[in-house]
């Protein structure tokens, strides 16, 4: 099964902005099913982000 430390950083990205369009409603809920969910999901997501740019920035 993969885990959010297998997607790549597009599929990251992908996964920030459908929550984002699922939050203002452009898209619906979907398997979430709840606005805690997308948000919590959300959260994951630019954390993953943020923690390999970090990561990016100490190998330079």
């Amino acid at each position: 099964m993969k885990t959010i430390k297998d997607y790549s950083n597009e599929q990251l990205q992908h996964g920030v902005a459908r929550c984002e369009d699922r939050l203002h409603g452009v898209l619906p809920l979907g398997l979430m099913r709840t606005e805690t969910r997308v948000k919590e999901a959300l959260m994951q997501y630019k954390d993953e982000l943020e923690r390999r740019g970090q990561n990016q920035l100490e190998f330079k």
